[in-house]
């Protein structure tokens, strides 16, 4: 191609940093190979047989396949583009993992993400399976962790919520025997209906009934506005009903107060550089402004 490009076999050898002679012998072997003459001396220098010119359109057309393939490894390297398959803890999802996964796309819009919403238990289980990249979320009690590594970024506190017009939300402070009495609305993860029952159990107190689980944190928000129901959620989830009146903190002891958040994922596994590249985000996300680290 630099041989057409500057119809002089001199000029072309010294743009391609190689002797006259080496690109002579390069083209004579490309002929011996085909069997043709690719280049003739014409009237305007080193011109292109037909031959030529049909190895020379092939040649640009893998030139740029191969100036394309670069930059989209560069690319896959530098976490532009590519898949990451991921899981959160349910509360999640309605607030901090939207705003990061907006912030993401604007930054690296080639990049896809699949994004799975479970319990912290049932998420150790898919990294074990290698079913996801990596999970964030609230970092329940676990029997077996092999295999995952659990990070723990920073604390988590969640109150006990009610509806304004819940009897119990102009009582002052409650007893655990007020919470014990009452209906709940829970979710159904198996790291927080642990945590809930022991907290009664412990204390000597029949565990409440729950009216409802589910998985979904936004369906056991509205459960608590709509319903005389209680539930353990994080402040920030019912913050705009705390706000607006609709929701209540309630002034007692919470069942799974105090909880961490972090990340989890398989120990020594190879992460891609699209997956080592959401969870640095996660960290920056999820750090606290003003707390000690966790270890």
């Amino acid at each position: 191609m630099t041989a057409v490009e500057h119809g002089n076999l001199l000029k072309a050898a010294e743009k391609s940093f190689i002797s006259q002679s080496g690109l002579s012998r390069s083209i004579k072997s490309l002929e011996h190979r085909l069997g043709v003459q690719l280049l003739i001396r014409g009237p305007k220098g080193v011109e292109p047989t037909a031959y030529g010119t049909s190895v020379l359109r092939r040649a640009e057309v893998i030139l740029n396949e191969v100036a394309k393939a670069v930059q989209e490894v560069r690319a896959i390297e530098q976490g532009r583009v590519g898949e990451v398959t991921f899981g959160i803890t349910p509360n999640y999802a309605t607030y901090l993992v939207p705003q990061l996964l907006a912030a993401l796309h604007r930054d690296r819009p080639g990049l896809r993400v699949t994004v799975i919403t479970d319990g912290f238990v049932e998420l150790i289980e898919q990294v074990k399976a290698e079913a996801i990249d990596f999970g964030f979320g609230l970092i329940g009690q676990v029997r077996r962790s092999d295999g995952v590594e659990i990070e723990a970024i920073r604390r988590h506190h969640s109150r006990v919520m009610a509806s304004a017009s819940h009897p119990l939300a102009q009582r002052g402070a409650l007893t655990r025997e007020d919470l014990a009495a009452a209906d709940w609305a829970m979710l159904s993860g198996e790291g927080v209906q642990r945590s809930f029952g022991l907290f009664f159990e412990t204390r000597g107190l029949p565990v409440p009934v729950q009216v409802m689980r589910s998985n979904s944190i936004s369906l056991v928000r509205q459960m608590v506005i709509a319903s005389n129901t209680l539930s353990v959620l994080p402040e920030d989830v019912v913050h705009a009903d705390i706000v607006a009146g609709t929701v209540v903190a309630l002034d007692c002891e919470t069942p799974v107060e105090q909880t961490r958040v972090g990340l989890f994922y398989r120990k020594g596994g190879l992460l891609t550089p699209q997956a080592a590249l959401v969870i640095e985000r996660f960290r920056a996300a999820a750090k606290p402004p003003n707390e000690e680290a966790l270890a």
